[in-house]
């Protein structure tokens, strides 16, 4: 047997050294002043995502009126947003969903496929899709949005999102390691922009998708694909960062060998 020369620390003792200034001072260079710059900017942006979305919308529905609303939002003053006509869904379109999301939930659960991670998520989904289909059968005239009120409240969310992700973003890249400034700057500025990227056209997919199919799949929209994608493309990003940082410190986090006599 080959005698083994170094025995290394176990990595469950490893951590990242880090200095409580070098972070502060991060934070106060570049995350508070993007912060800043986006707060005051978040009528012109929701104003350019009204007007691009009724842009493509209006060339998508010829003879459907589409105009911008505006909203206050709290403290951080007005937005605007797409106001757009409700599309209610007809009993046998509601239906029919019933019929084939109930097709798909026994799909989900027979063979090898019952009790897998998938099969778990998207049984969920389906349920609350069709609890949502359940509720437009019986009582549909209850049913408390419009497309106007969705759409607002897409916008609302979609900024309280990219306000938390703006301040997350700077606190995992300027407090976990002193290394490696250009991959801070880089894993923090991609996680903006990406979040901005895809909060603009999924905006314009989901307009598209109410006005098109009905207000029907609001439930799922809001619930399903909004902020939890969001989540999703934020802990892929971090985890890239995380998987660099520790290749590139990880001579380093190794620490004093253990030599042995």
């Amino acid at each position: 047997m080959k005698e083994k020369k170094n025995i290394f620390y176990s990595r469950t003792y490893r951590h990242l050294e880090n200095r409580l200034s070098k972070g502060i001072l991060y934070m106060f260079v570049l995350v508070i002043p993007v912060l800043l710059i986006f707060i005051l900017n978040i009528k012109n942006i929701t104003v350019f995502m009204s007007e691009l979305a009724i842009y493509i919308l209006s060339k998508e529905f010829k003879g459907v009126e589409f105009y911008k609303g505006e909203d206050h939002f709290s403290i951080l003053g007005n937005i605007e947003f797409v106001s757009l006509p409700t599309v209610y869904p007809e009993i046998l379109f509601v239906l029919l969903n019933i019929i084939l999301v109930l097709s798909a939930v026994i799909f989900l659960n027979i063979g090898k496929k019952r009790g897998g991670a998938l099969s778990i998520y998207f049984t969920a989904i389906s349920l609350i899709h069709i609890i949502n289909c359940i509720y437009f059968i019986f009582a549909s005239d209850f049913f408390p949005y419009t497309g106007s009120e969705y759409s607002n409240l897409y916008m609302k969310q979609q900024i309280s999102i990219w306000i938390s992700f703006i301040v997350m973003a700077g606190l995992i890249t300027g407090f976990v390691v002193n290394k490696g400034v250009i991959y801070k700057i880089v894993t923090f500025f991609s996680i903006v922009v990406y979040s901005l990227a895809f909060g603009i056209i999924r905006y314009i997919v989901f307009l598209y998708i109410v006005q098109k199919f009905s207000i029907l799949y609001m439930v799922l929209l809001f619930f399903i694909l909004g902020p939890f994608f969001d989540f999703l493309y934020f802990v892929t990003i971090y985890g890239l960062y995380i998987n660099k940082m520790t290749k590139l410190l990880n001579n380093k986090l190794r620490g004093e060998e253990w030599l042995w006599s």
